[in-house]
């Protein structure tokens, strides 16, 4: 293929997260996992594979809000596509490329309290690319965790002032690493680069307000095999959200951020 989108599609029906290349790619953690709701979608995995190469994929199942075992209820699957980028040929070429994973579809043994499952596999992937990502980045396991989380926290407290500023050139200007990998990874034309850039123009322009950064709340999260970190809230959900302008029809509007470091001398951006 000449720009191949790999992509999974995973179907979550219990607490849960999907990693690929040990990066989160998708979570359903909260109030909404309530009751027997699921969350369903496809999603475009060129970003977190970085170039051509073998791959680990993991779901790994949590308890509902308000269990604390996975019920005979809880299951999760993951599906495999690759197709064409290009909008013509997309649709007659997309193909399952890997076999499904899944948990059993019978349900975990109701005589056992599972606190966690996790289902895995390996993929292959071809790439035309070789992203410029955190492949080469500093390992952070090497730093002392306390340390870590108090320059975290520092760098997501600079990122809630452009925020609260609604600044939106700033951010993208803090994000340009990011927007530059995505871009290539997903083959963007100037015209998707400009609807990128305007739906973030859109977004600060609604000044809503910015959601605080309050320690006890958050938790440190390291990824990439140690190449990549952030902070979450407690209860799984992203670290900087600004508040829903209709709080009875939609949640707040959270914003996915991954740190890494080229090198301790440039300290951290925003991938």
């Amino acid at each position: 293929m000449e720009e191949p989108l790999y992509s999974i599609d995973p179907h979550i029906y219990c607490s849960g997260i999907v990693l690929v290349n040990d990066v989160p790619v998708t979570s359903f953690f909260g109030k909404e996992t309530e009751g027997r709701v699921g969350q369903i979608g496809g999603l475009v995995i060129n970003h977190v594979l970085l170039e051509s190469g073998t791959y680990k994929v993991v779901g790994k199942m949590y308890p509902r809000y308000g269990n604390k075992t996975l019920t005979e209820t809880d299951t999760m699957f993951i599906d495999f596509y690759l197709a064409e980028a290009s909008l013509d040929k997309w649709k007659a070429s997309r193909h399952k490329f890997h076999p499904a994973i899944e948990s059993p579809w019978g349900g975990l043994s109701e005589n056992i309290n599972y606190p966690y499952f996790e289902i895995a596999t390996e993929i292959e992937v071809e790439l035309p690319f070789v992203l410029n990502g955190w492949q080469n980045s500093v390992n952070l396991k090497d730093m002392d965790e306390k340390d870590l989380f108090n320059q975290v926290l520092n760098y997501y407290q600079q990122i809630r002032l452009v925020l609260k500023e609604h600044d939106a050139g700033k951010y993208l200007s803090m994000s340009k690493e990011k927007m530059e990998l995505q871009e290539q990874a997903f083959y963007f034309t100037d015209e998707r680069k400009e609807d990128f850039i305007a739906g973030a123009s859109k977004l600060f322009s609604q000044n809503l307000e910015v959601e605080a950064l309050v320690p006890e709340n958050l938790k440190l999260e390291l990824m990439g095999y140690g190449k990549l970190v952030r902070l979450m809230r407690l209860d799984g959900t992203e670290a900087l959200q600004f508040t829903s302008p209709n709080p009875t029809e939609q949640s707040n509007i959270e914003l996915e951020i991954k740190l890494h470091m080229r090198t301790k001398e440039k300290g951290f951006s925003i991938i």
